[in-house]
């Protein structure tokens, strides 16, 4: 029990000096090799730390760019599918291009709709 504890704390202790050195301090006792050792370390950390921080930044552009086409796209726009409308309609040769509609009777009567003896039947020309 006692050896593992002095394990333990041989392992804290040289880890604490491990952070001290790459803070600066404690950089006296180093020899030169270890000081290129130690430079080198720093290197591949700062080299990890820039190549992830680019690749949250693109991730974080991709998805500013993917919000910004969803927002500039128009949500009650018409989509052509190239269909063939015209016999979906059931005018394959021609004929007319009005469609009526009649409005239904509700409850609750809007006299803007209703006021008069005019028709509840309204017609919309198709678009060539």
């Amino acid at each position: 029990m006692q050896e593992q504890l002095r394990k333990l704390k041989d392992v804290n202790r040289n880890l604490r000096k491990e952070i001290r050195q790459r803070m600066g301090d404690c950089l006296n006792e180093l020899s030169f090799e270890e000081l290129q050792g130690l430079e080198q370390e720093m290197d591949n950390a700062a080299k990890i730390i820039r190549e992830r921080k680019c690749r949250n930044v693109e991730e974080i552009h991709k998805g500013l760019l993917h919000e910004l086409d969803a927002i500039k796209e128009d949500p009650y726009g018409l989509v052509d599918n190239g269909g063939d409308y015209d016999a979906i309609i059931g005018y394959q040769h021609g004929g007319p291009r009005i469609f009526a509609l009649r409005l239904q009777p509700t409850h609750v009567t809007h006299p803007s709709l209703h006021s008069g003896g005019g028709s509840d039947l309204t017609t919309y020309p198709l678009l060539e």
